[in-house]
């Protein structure tokens, strides 16, 4: 038979070891380290983590961020990294800002703003002593909400955020922090005559003589609230003292005064709140109690704004009603209005919710949740630890718990989905597509469809088994839906679409070892192993171990060893030692948060090594490598039952470096996983194979000193092992000759 040339140019099949090497497609290789064949028609060596941001709007320029000292991740990979955008600047400015949090181990939040390019340390700190935070951050608003994950600890969830409004005329605009508990008021009181306390509210009720009205000569008390943020209603707080039938007229309207005091200081307001409202209940004077019921609204009390805002702050006694204005003398203030019949609102109809519904905040030390989202304007978390009314702290493994709309810190007691209770699998992680709520336990994924306005609406739409998660930071919400990774496999959720595994078919399943002795896909996904997805390079990472800055020399034992899947070619990459801390890049990788998109959409990520944390991008295009290593698939030239001679292997290639690359070219006969440079007889050896460098396109020949007697050939080509290069390689061909004789049976 004359010779002939085998020719491989399309390698963008990635690897598949799912399937015996010779059963593998022609475009797929038995094992592929280091390198991408998502450019049809060559493979070059893999991008990595390095990767410096752009400045924003897509500029080619670097945005070279400043690094973070004394910060550990060690006990909180995985977490406490995100990207927010604000409305305001540092400096007050309403021109936008883009925000880069890291919360480490010990729950401090660090914020970097792109303008000065500057880290600060905020007073937030979820917990000041402990060393094992694991934190989540969540943009809502103009502002964030830290929270530790970790509910073995005496955590505090923290706010940070910009507030923009004056309380009696006096500015408070600026960033502010602290607990997120919406505290009820304290103090204040029903007062007989003008009386101020800082920060409360007091107020003076006189049944009126005269005039048309609806009251009842009865026995009343009363409460207030205090309203943050414009919506958010706090608990009541009962007064210490009513009003009595024998200062009631009947059928007389009420004069109600108001009394606020905003001094500087300690004991002025809070600075998210803008405003109260004070309610009123029935009492029973024989049993010396205040009577069953909902309270009901007497007066609603704005704080915001100025004296030249005419009508538009002070109080009312309806919701439609105008405001009546302050008068504001130093930091006192106090309005009148005349209530002629009790208003129809109570504090359930207001909110939407019962007085008596729970603590309604999630916010007393040791509080917390596993997972937050915040979609279609309410907040929802998972995992629930709260502290109810009765001061006894409950933990809800199997928990959902929802806000009304625009109130994403109050959590009623009765408003919480229960999918399933009792099966011993808490909640990992919350995340939502359109109108779909994905809840992520360790084995199931349920998707709760929750486009009805009302949650009576809510349903189940499908439940997966097996399609949970580990970490929380193993899902990823990319711009066409959702990816996540565990044991089982690789999956995304396409939006109007459905789950699909992308793994099935490519990647040996299971926890046992490929032909090469390399781990199955069950054995490299690991707790730690967590994904991201680079928008603009249509790229699938996942990092196999956040948590680990081990640098073995075999891939799948490292912490910055990926798994890069392209979305394009649909093909799956291995990559050593790609995410790392580049002042360590010789010995290994550093600790790696949660993927997070910038201000251009670009991959990044925050990685510390030795308490000083890098914040780096993912960058696709070839990045030099001293782990190149691939191996085609077992090549029987079509013909399986023939023996066939091989002569000499020809490549078309670029190498960047200037020093030679030594037995470059490895290879196995019929089948084997043993690869060698000369055979076991030493008859055959491989003639010129150093590789050189080559700026541009070169054929490089390699001769078999004698020709290879066999059935199949697998070659395989490992790069530089010391000196950091990049490969490419546009195609290669085989000379070979096919031989009259089968191959004999056994």
């Amino acid at each position: 038979m004359p010779r002939g040339i085998a020719v491989l140019r399309d390698f963008s099949g990635g690897i598949n070891t799912q399937f015996n090497p010779r059963d593998i497609q022609d475009n797929q290789l038995g094992y592929a380290q280091d390198i991408m064949g998502d450019r049809v028609g060559s493979v070059r060596t893999m991008g990595n983590g390095s990767g410096t941001p752009r400045q924003v709007n897509n500029s080619a320029s670097v945005k070279s961020i400043n690094t973070l000292a004394s910060t550990d991740l060690a006990s909180s990979a995985g977490y406490g990294f995100k990207h927010f955008e604000l409305d305001w600047t540092e400096g007050g400015g309403n021109t936008g800002e883009h925000y880069l949090a890291v919360v480490d181990e010990s729950g401090e939040l660090n914020l970097w703003d792109y303008t000065n390019n500057s880290w600060a340390t905020v007073s937030v700190d979820i917990h000041g002593s402990e060393t094992d935070c694991k934190p989540i951050i969540t943009p809502i608003n103009n502002g964030i909400r830290v929270a530790d994950t970790n509910l073995t600890n005496s955590s505090t969830i923290k706010y940070y955020m910009y507030v923009k409004r004056s309380q009696l005329g006096r500015d408070r605009s600026g960033f502010y922090a602290g607990n997120n508990t919406l505290p009820a008021p304290t103090a204040g009181n029903l007062v007989g005559s003008a009386t101020y306390t800082d920060g409360s509210i007091n107020f003076q009720i006189d049944s009126q003589t005269a005039g048309a009205g609806t009251w009842t000569k009865d026995d009343y008390w009363f409460a207030y609230t205090f309203i943050y943020d414009g919506n958010q209603e706090s608990a009541p707080y009962i007064v210490g003292s009513g009003l009595g039938s024998g200062d009631v007229n009947e059928d007389r309207p009420w004069k109600v005064t108001v009394y606020a005091a905003n001094a500087t200081g300690a004991t002025d307001y809070d600075a998210r709140i803008t405003g109260a409202r004070i309610y009123w209940k029935y009492y029973d004077s024989t049993a010396s109690k205040i009577e069953q019921g909902e309270w009901n609204l007497l007066v609603d009390v704005d704080l915001t704004g100025t004296s030249a805002d005419d009508h538009a702050y002070g109080i009312r006694s309806k919701l439609g009603d105008k405001f009546e204005d302050w008068s504001v003398s130093s930091n006192d203030a106090n309005a009148i209005i005349i209530v002629r019949d009790p208003p129809i609102d109570t504090y359930a109809t207001l909110n939407g919710y019962r007085s008596s519904d729970g603590a309604l905040v999630i916010g007393n030390a040791s509080d917390g949740y596993k997972s937050a989202i915040f979609t279609n304007r309410r907040m929802f978390v998972a995992n629930v630890k709260m502290t109810g009314a009765d001061g006894v702290q409950t933990q809800e493994a199997d928990r959902i718990m929802y806000s009304p709309v625009n109130k994403p810190d109050i959590f009623p007691g009765s408003q919480f989905i229960d999918v399933v209770k009792g099966d011993a699998e808490p909640y990992i992680k919350l995340e939502a597509v359109g109108d779909r709520l994905f809840a992520f336990k360790g084995d199931n994924l349920f998707i709760i469809n929750i486009s009805n306005p009302s949650p009576a609406g809510w349903y189940l739409e499908a439940t997966h088994r097996g399609m949970g998660v580990i970490h929380p930071a193993a899902v990823f919400k990319a711009d066409f839906g959702i990816i996540w990774v565990n044991p089982n496999g690789l999956f995304i959720y396409q939006e109007g679409g459905g789950v699909m595994e992308l793994s099935e078919g490519k990647i040996l399943n299971g926890y046992g070892t490929d032909d090469y002795s390399f781990n199955a896909w069950g054995k490299l996904i690991t707790a730690n192993s967590i994904v991201g997805y680079s928008q603009k390079d249509k790229e699938i990472i996942i990092n196999i171990d956040c948590s680990s800055v081990v640098s073995d020399s075999t891939f799948g034992g490292n912490g910055p060893d990926v798994v890069v899947y392209d979305m394009e070619t649909q093909s799956f990459w291995f990559g050593k030692n790609r995410l790392y801390a580049a002042s360590v890049a010789s010995t290994g990788g550093g600790i790696a948060s949660n993927f997070e998109y910038d201000w251009n959409g670009d991959l990044i990520y925050a990685s510390e090594y030795s308490d000083t944390v890098t914040i780096r991008s993912w960058q696709s295009d070839s990045q030099t490598s001293t782990g190149v290593l691939f191996s085609t698939k077992d090549i029987d030239f079509g013909n399986p039952s023939k023996k066939k001679k091989i002569y000499n292997v020809y490549i078309t290639y670029k190498h960047s470096d200037s020093n030679d690359v030594s037995n470059f070219l490895s290879y196995s006969t019929n089948g084997g996983t043993s690869f060698v440079t000369v055979d076991g007889d030493d008859s055959t050896a491989i003639a010129n194979n150093t590789l050189d460098q080559a700026t541009s396109w070169e054929i490089h020949k390699f001769t078999f000193t004698t020709p290879v007697n066999c059935q199949s050939i697998t070659l395989r080509f490992n790069g530089p092992t010391s000196n950091a290069s990049k490969i490419s390689i546009n195609d290669i061909s085989i000379e070979y000759r096919e031989l009259y004789g089968r191959v004999p049976a056994t």
